[in-house]
């Protein structure tokens, strides 16, 4: 069974997805009534986030025509960027630079894939928050299998600046510190899965005025779709299941957490990049 195909009027930010990586999964043509349908809504956007060294001029080459789209730039926790950490921070400075990033991120710990040993990550990791202090940007942190070393670094951070833990995947104890450090939780389509018990504790734990939402497109689609690639849209289905868990009408979860987002992560120009002219980027 497919995923039914985008409709007009997207109700509620993403803040968080991988442009690039939705047009690998599900084409070219899908991808831009995704984008379309964000540009039909009053007040909802699309982060585009980063993963690798210098991509940004790359995705805003490609997503930049869409007002309806804004833009991060961050190193993941992978070998591309560990191999040769330097560099790797050398052109994510660039880009930050540019004045194009309403964020750092993604970066942070993925104890799970283990590409590189815990203390190269931290370090990487590290390095990445204090450019994000040194800029005036929030930080979007990802952290799967390392809940004690990044509230170790979070902690050091988030007095500073806005700290996300992005996909949020732990239970209410680990929320609860991660607020007490100061940080904001997103919640993605894992949400909705079977066994999901804790992640749903630590979502109704989590204040309104700290809470986002995020597809994390193309991965992590919320049921009945679990599996399939995802697009921003997807977030319709999280949404409804977060009203409902909160006993919230979905139109208000819906504004808050836009709300939110647009606090966050407010618009920035394209800087020295060149946006694809008249939508053509795709």
């Amino acid at each position: 069974m497919l995923d039914p195909e985008p409709q007009a009027g997207a109700a509620v930010s993403d803040s968080h997805a991988h442009l690039g990586h939705i047009v690998q999964r599900l084409g070219q043509d899908r991808t831009r009534a995704v984008l379309d349908a964000y540009e039909a809504s009053d007040s909802a956007f699309i982060l585009d986030i980063g993963t690798r060294p210098g991509d940004l001029g790359e995705r805003i080459g490609a997503f930049g025509a869409w007002s309806r789209v804004r833009f991060s730039a961050g190193l993941w926790p992978g070998a591309e960027s560990l191999e040769n950490p330097n560099a790797a921070l050398f052109a994510l400075e660039k880009d930050l630079k540019s004045g194009a990033c309403s964020a750092l991120g993604e970066c942070g710990l993925d104890y799970h894939h283990m590409e590189a040993e815990p203390a190269r990550q931290k370090s990487l990791f590290r390095s990445q928050a204090l450019l994000a202090v040194e800029y005036g940007l929030p930080l979007i942190v990802h952290s799967r299998d390392a809940y004690l070393d990044t509230l170790e670094v979070v902690a050091e951070t988030a007095s500073y600046i806005p700290v996300v833990i992005h996909c949020f995947g732990y239970g209410p104890r680990e929320a609860e510190k991660f607020l007490e450090a100061g940080c904001r939780l997103s919640f993605a389509g894992n949400l909705s899965y079977k066994g999901a018990g804790a992640l749903r504790e630590a979502f109704l734990a989590c204040p309104l005025d700290r809470l986002l939402l995020e597809t994390d497109a193309p991965y992590m689609n919320p049921l009945p779709f679990r599996g399939k690639p995802s697009t921003s849209l997807d977030i319709l289905r999280t949404l409804g299941l977060g009203a409902a868990l909160r006993n919230m009408e979905t139109d208000d979860l819906a504004r808050k957490l836009s709300g939110n987002a647009d606090e966050l992560f407010p618009m920035k120009g394209r800087g020295g990049f060149r946006a694809g002219g008249a939508k053509e980027g795709l």
